[in-house]
């Protein structure tokens, strides 16, 4: 009968209870269990690739990338950052590998692979030598060059402080920028690689500050440097330099409403050097 069916059939069957204290216990019970043949051949292949890649030109010290990081190789948001100074600074005292955007530092070695550019540091994450340290290390695993140079820091205009931190932000960057340009006058073309968008800079632009959006590929700081971004970057390092910048970023200024009252200055540079400045 059902009933004797039953009664000679075995007990169910209990899992085993999780160890006391395991609090990951069945998270990840849906995971495939590991397979190290596969992790192999996956790291097997990322070092292929690594040493597949076209090799570098020799370093050309007349062609430059300003490099900013947050928002441009890391995504804007993903690293816990404090406030130092007005400035957002990673907690951790250094960065590693897997903070980076694996697809964002490929297409920086394509700008550089392209162009032969060095790199200079403009990003806020120079303050510390930690920090630059761990970033040129970063750089040095992916085949890039390691980082020679950094812009110095400089302090906000006070007077850019009613427009919001943003602005003073933008436009010190550009000044750093001018400054290290030049301290180095064998640069002839460049391009900065920033989240910042520089037609804010160059609405409030002092005499002797490059113009900086005609120079400049404003990344998405959730995506980071895209293929896209690269080519814009390669067009501008190889293009001859734009003989009338201060038309162009005048217009651009014109349109972003933070910068309705401020004074757009003209340069005290000579043509040549207002050329080589952008």
């Amino acid at each position: 009968s059902l009933g004797s069916m039953g009664s000679e059939s075995a007990p169910p069957r209990k899992r085993p209870r999780p160890a006391p204290g395991d609090g990951l216990s069945g998270l990840y019970d849906f995971l495939p269990p590991p397979d190290p043949e596969k992790d192999a051949a996956a790291k097997l292949s990322a070092e292929k690739n690594l040493f597949t890649r076209p090799k570098l030109p020799p370093m050309d010290k007349t062609r430059v990338i300003f490099l900013d990081v947050d928002g441009v190789l890391i995504p804007t948001g993903s690293i816990e950052t404090i406030w130092v100074d007005g400035v957002a600074l990673p907690k951790r005292a250094t960065l590693s590998d897997s903070d980076f955007s694996v697809a964002a530092l490929g297409n920086l070695r394509s700008i550089v692979q392209q162009t032969g550019a060095m790199i200079v540091l403009s990003s806020e994450w120079r303050r510390t030598d930690k920090l630059k340290a761990s970033i040129s290390d970063i750089l040095k695993k992916q085949d890039l060059p390691p980082l020679l140079e950094a812009t110095d820091i400089l302090t906000p205009r006070p007077e850019l402080h009613k427009y919001g931190a943003i602005l003073g932000w933008c436009e010190r960057r550009s000044r750093e920028i001018g400054r290290w340009l030049k301290d180095h006058p064998e640069v002839l073309s460049w391009v900065a690689l920033d989240d910042l968008d520089f037609a804010l800079a160059d609405s409030v632009r002092v005499a002797g500050t490059p113009f900086m959006k005609c120079r400049s590929v404003h990344t998405d700081d959730k995506k980071c440097l895209t293929e896209a971004d690269a080519a814009e970057a390669v067009r501008l390092i190889l293009a001859p330099q734009d003989p009338h910048p201060h038309q162009r970023a005048s217009a651009e200024a014109r349109e972003v409403p933070d910068a309705r009252n401020a004074l757009i200055c003209s340069t005290e540079d000579t043509l040549p050097e207002r050329l080589r400045l952008g």
